[in-house]
């Protein structure tokens, strides 16, 4: 049994989605930031980071970071086939996009969001975020030339790195815009969110059908 804190449209739901199609038993919790904007007491006590998806074990042992999660999840539970075991050719084109979608695309995003935490500057977010949309706006280029016309990122079959990026996606404003510029990110999006399973976990979190 997993525990996964989260909170619908995060992070946690890419987590959530890949427990979900490995059929893994998890409890989910939601948490919620305080009036303030701190983490909430119990994820504290879990992760000091204050930060969701938190993945606890039946174990006890902790996981943290939302693409470690995924990475872990889609090889324990290799039986859903969201990986390419580690002989498979794929594995390399794998590996660099889960943590491509993490390390650039992601963190774009927050910054995007949530500007006023890279700059000292009080009059400096507003250059911050601007920054982050343009710099995000060349990284999902990149990857939809990679993906070109494929139906999923690493050929015709799902994997994790299609389910992250579909997680992304949904926290774009502009969707309309986006999906115009992109009409292969479109169309990847709608496949992920038309897996069986996926659908409930993104009404869950809100996330466009």
């Amino acid at each position: 049994m997993y525990t996964l804190y989260g909170r619908p449209g995060s992070g946690s739901g890419a987590c959530e989605a890949i427990l979900k199609l490995a059929k893994a038993p998890v409890k989910i919790v939601d948490v919620e930031k305080q009036p303030d904007g701190s983490p909430a007491p119990e994820l504290l006590a879990v992760n000091p980071l204050g930060q969701v998806p938190t993945l606890v074990m039946s174990d006890g042992s902790v996981m943290t970071e939302s693409a470690a999660i995924c990475i872990y999840l889609a090889d324990l539970h290799a039986e859903a086939g969201l990986a390419p075991v580690p002989t498979d050719h794929l594995r390399a084109s794998y590996l660099r996009w889960m943590m491509y979608l993490s390390a650039c695309i992601y963190m774009s995003e927050l910054r995007f969001f949530y500007p006023h935490r890279y700059t000292t500057d009080p009059n400096g977010a507003d250059a911050v975020k601007a920054s982050a949309a343009r710099r995000k706006d060349f990284e999902w280029s990149v990857f939809a030339e990679a993906l070109d016309d494929k139906p999923f990122t690493l050929g015709e079959d799902i994997s994790a790195v299609d389910i992250y990026a579909a997680m992304l996606i949904s926290w774009i404003e502009d969707l309309d815009g986006f999906f115009v510029r992109h009409p292969n990110l479109k169309a990847l999006y709608r496949r992920v969110a038309a897996t069986p399973g996926i659908a409930a976990v993104w009404s869950r979190h809100g996330m466009p059908a």
